[in-house]
């Protein structure tokens, strides 16, 4: 990198340097250094430029603050399953994050995958933040129909129960469960979802079914 380069990538004004992070035909070496900008929004340009390098965004995946995570996220999320293995070991990284900024991000963007890693979508669809959940039980084709039965039956957070019955065409056997399960709210939603495959008699019974939930809820 000449010197002049080096000069405006590490002290020249932000304005130039956001500018230099946002740009398309900015080097490599550029990006990787202007990722460990002492500027918030100058790194998180970086996260956001699909040019950066790979190493740029590794190093980003670590950075403090949760925002630039999570753009990291969003797209390496986008993008990786033509990253191969590298990008998914990344997203299974920040699918840990501290932040639900961050995984929700991940979780956001993987809902409409359907080459997802069936582990990485499962992890995210099990997470206690109703935001990071959601997304995936309520959009997901990774998901199973042992893993939506097994949401019902045990619902990582008060609200899955309803991301699942608001799903498009749920199967007979998982509307049942939702029945089963007694959750008022989620029966609801059920009732709600004109795409469900709902047995007729239970159906018929759903108004009586999740009159009798919300009351024995208020006792």
């Amino acid at each position: 990198m000449d010197s002049a380069l080096l000069n405006a990538t590490s002290a020249g004004p932000l304005h130039q340097r956001m500018a230099l992070a946002a740009s398309a035909q900015a080097r490599g070496q550029c990006l990787l250094l202007l990722a460990g900008d002492e500027a918030a929004p100058v790194r998180l340009a970086v996260a956001a430029n699909w040019h950066a390098p790979s190493l740029a965004d590794a190093v980003l995946a670590r950075d403090p603050v949760a925002e630039i995570r999570a753009r990291i996220a969003r797209k390496l999320a986008t993008h990786a399953a033509e990253m191969a293995g590298m990008g998914w070991a990344r997203l299974r990284g920040l699918a840990r994050d501290t932040s639900p900024q961050v995984r929700h991000a991940v979780a956001d963007t993987l809902a409409d995958l359907p080459d997802a890693p069936h582990d990485l979508v499962l992890a995210l669809a099990r997470d206690p933040e109703p935001g990071v959940s959601e997304p995936l039980i309520r959009l997901s084709r990774v998901l199973t129909e042992a893993d939506l039965l097994e949401l019902v039956r045990r619902p990582p957070e008060p609200e899955a129960r309803q991301a699942v019955a608001r799903r498009l065409n749920l199967s007979a056997g998982v509307a049942a469960a939702v029945v089963q399960s007694g959750d008022a709210a989620a029966m609801r939603a059920l009732r709600r979802n004109p795409t469900a495959r709902v047995p007729p008699h239970l159906m018929s019974a759903l108004p009586h079914a999740e009159e009798k939930a919300a009351q024995s809820s208020t006792r």
